[in-house]
Order: C-alpha cells, then sequence, then structure tokens
C-alpha cells in the first residue's frame, strides 16, 4: 500500500516561485504544496488545517517569516518550518534557528536543483519529527546547515 505523500505549506510573496515549487511538486509526486502569499493567510490556512512541513519566506510584508516562525512556536506548535531566503549569511541562518526553525535553505538560480535541495530538506524534517526532538538534534541543526550552506560558515560550541 502506498503511503500519503508528505504534505506542505509553503508560504513566499512571489507568485512564481510559488507556482514554479507547486508544478514541480505535482509532477515529482513525492508532497503536495498548498501556497498561501502572505503569512497572514497561512495563520488562517493554519487554523483550517495542519501539514506535515511549513516552508516560509524570510523576507515577506507585514509578518516576515520570522515573526511567523515565532507566532508558531509560542502556541506550541511543533511543525518542522524551513526558513527559505534569498538572504545570504549567518544573520539569517542564526536568528531562523535561534527561533526554532529546523531548516534554512537558500533560493537558488536553477529551480531544479532548488527543488531537489527542498525535497531533501522536506524528507530530513520529517525524519527527525518522526524521532522527536532527541538530545543532540541542534547540533545536526547547525552540521547540515554548514553542509548545506554555499557561503563559507563555521559553529563555535560554547559547551
Amino acid at each position: 500500500m502506498k503511503s500519503e505523500p508528505t504534505s506542505v505549506l509553503l508560504i513566499d510573496d512571489d507568485v512564481a516561485l510559488l507556482e514554479i515549487i507547486k508544478l514541480m511538486s505535482e509532477r515529482s509526486r513525492e508532497m503536495t504544496i498548498q501556497t498561501a502569499q502572505s503569512a497572514k493567510e497561512a495563520l488562517g490556512t493554519l487554523e483550517q488545517k495542519s501539514f506535515d512541513v511549513i516552508i516560509v519566506d524570510y523576507d515577506m510584508p507585514e509578518i516576515s517569516g520570522i515573526e511567523f516562525l515565532k507566532i508558531l512556536r509560542k502556541h506550541g506548535d511543533t511543525t518542522p518550518i524551513i526558513v527559505f531566503t534569498g538572504l545570504g549569511g549567518e544573520y539569517a541562518a542564526i536568528e531562523a534557528l535561534n527561533n526554532g526553525a529546523n531548516f534554512l535553505l537558500k533560493k537558488g538560480e536553477d529551480p531544479r536543483h532548488q527543488f531537489r535541495e527542498l525535497v531533501t530538506m522536506v524528507k530530513k524534517a520529517m525524519e527527525r519529527s518522526a524521532m522527536g526532538r532527541a538530545l543532540g538534534t541542534t547540533q545536526r541543526i547547525i552540521v547540515d546547515m554548514i553542509n548545506f550552506s554555499s557561503d563559507p560558515c563555521f559553529a563555535i560550541d560554547r559547551d
């Protein structure tokens, strides 16, 4: 018996990006994507339906991806969240992870490559969600963030 595809809520103010990713997802049949053009619209959608994974753009008008993330985590929502950003640098990554994001994905130029990375992150987020937040999860997230980043980066273990 075939399992259900992963349900994903994709939030971005770039309509063309939403359409491309949704189309690729329909063709791949690996996940079903519902889209929202703003965090406010997404919050309304989440009142009606839950998702396996949420992907949110870092930089949006009105409510940013980070503010959206803070709202969900404040209300106890533990849905895995991938922050999608066109901005580079450590600041966006640190801010996203410190506020409860599971992954940070940098927007790229090649939509097919971007989609493959997105599918990989969604699968990893689902695996981790199934495992629960065991000790060492933060370290694995940081290692994955460093491995997925095309920018040079480092992490300091204060312990």
